[in-house]
């Protein structure tokens, strides 16, 4: 069926413009604006198709997209398919294709023509790897692209831009995220796919093979073990491995990697230089929880990070490894609470409603939450030490690219061992 999504105008109409074309003009590779486009339709529709992830949703998530290049597209369906399958924790898709005879063509002549030779190109997501990885960035004539998901983290990134690493030889660009009128399902699981495929028109425009994504390895990794959260599989290097594999089976020269995926957290920021310090509470976010679920309704303005989710304890671990508690953000359930009693008398005592069965709700849930995150990393510690971690893995040469990845991978798992002990300590 074709989506309810995008009736006007074709998704790259939607979101490239002058405003963020830079010197691109008369831009007719339609083979990427394909690919933006088949992108587009996918990560929209998972936003905006409200539904029990527990069932079978093929009929809802059966999609016909309208391409130029139909025969290209139609094969890398499979492979397209299996991507997104694997990205959104095994929902089977049914992503088909039609061919429209228009071409996809992007006209800007109006635009002023670019002097600038772009060297890199890397993500900007406002987030506390990110902000790391513009140290490696920021003098190497870098486009920063932005694509927003959310105004916290767009804004987090303009302001590290501006702040911090903006100069005549760099550019940030933003993409911004199109809203419907129409109901949506939280979900940020796919959201990396519209970063990456974003910086694809930018990228074989400028001749620049590499698209650079600054994410942890712990992050990246990511395992489930038995627990019944879900985890993402936004940047694990299968992922990279398969979106790398339909670029190049589309016949584009370009590659997306990670230049943390051997680093944990702790050591990523490391990286952060003193005079980026100040920025780590107000102008990064690390939380993958909705700030609008109930139980946070206490909460302050502001940055938000619930306190309560894998990043956000991943977050503390690495911030308490690097002895910069004093620069971390206010969280919704303080970090030192654990005792459902404190939590109770907390959650009481910043109560905006003073409606004690509500509050009492809201204290279980982030009582719940914090435990099941305790544990998880309890065991993740516990299989490292024992070795069984690496029957939790999506482990294979071919997504690493490199021969010395197994033993890459055990450094950064007894590094991040290490860091668990002493995270532990603090809760005792």
């Amino acid at each position: 069926m074709k989506s309810i999504l995008f009736k006007e105008k074709l998704p790259y109409q939607e979101h490239y413009n002058a405003n963020n074309l830079l010197g691109i003009k008369n831009y007719g590779n339609s083979i990427v604006l394909d690919l933006f486009d088949a992108l587009s339709y996918i990560v929209y529709t998972d936003f905006y198709t409200p539904r029990d992830e527990d069932t079978n949703n093929l009929k809802k998530l059966t999609l016909n997209i309208p391409v130029n290049n139909l025969d290209l597209f139609n094969n890398i369906k499979d492979e397209l398919n299996k991507l997104v399958k694997y990205v959104t924790n095994g929902e089977n898709w049914n992503i088909n294709f039609y061919k429209i005879k228009t071409p996809k063509f992007i006209d800007n002549n109006h635009l002023d023509v670019d002097t600038i030779k772009y060297n890199s190109i890397c993500l900007l997501s406002g987030g506390l790897d990110s902000l790391a990885g513009t140290q490696f960035e920021k003098s190497n004539n870098t486009i920063f692209v932005t694509f927003q998901t959310n105004s916290i983290e767009l804004n987090n990134s303009a302001k590290i831009y501006d702040e911090l690493i903006k100069d005549v030889n760099n550019v940030r660009v933003e993409i911004l995220k199109k809203n419907f009128k129409c109901d949506s399902h939280y979900t940020e699981r796919t959201r990396s796919l519209m970063f990456l495929v974003s910086c694809i028109i930018y990228a074989d425009y400028y001749n620049i093979n590499k698209i650079k994504i600054y994410e942890n390895g712990i992050m990246s990794l990511n395992p489930k073990f038995n627990f019944s959260r879900r985890v993402t599989k936004t940047t694990n290097q299968k992922t990279l491995f398969m979106f790398n594999e339909i670029l190049e089976k589309l016949g584009i020269n370009i590659s997306v990697i990670n230049p943390f995926k051997y680093k944990t957290k702790s050591e990523v920021i490391s990286f952060i230089p003193d005079n980026y310090l100040m920025h780590i509470k107000n102008n990064t976010r690390t939380c993958s929880k909705n700030p609008g679920i109930v139980h946070f309704r206490n909460k302050h303005k502001g940055n938000f990070h619930c306190g309560v989710c894998i990043a956000c304890i991943l977050r503390q671990i690495g911030i308490h490894n690097n002895g910069l508690d004093m620069y971390d953000s206010d969280y919704c359930l303080p970090k030192n609470l654990i005792d459902l009693k404190k939590i109770k008398e907390y959650e009481c005592s910043i109560s905006k409603k003073n409606n004690i069965d509500e509050d009492l709700k809201a204290a279980y849930y982030k009582y719940s939450e914090k435990k099941s995150l305790i544990l998880y990393y309890k065991q993740f510690y516990n299989a490292i030490m024992d070795k069984s971690i690496y029957n939790y893995l999506d482990l294979d040469k071919r997504y690493y690219c490199d021969d010395n990845y197994l033993s890459e991978i055990e450094s950064l798992l007894n590094n991040f061992a290490k860091e668990l002990e002493k995270y532990f300590k603090v809760l005792e």
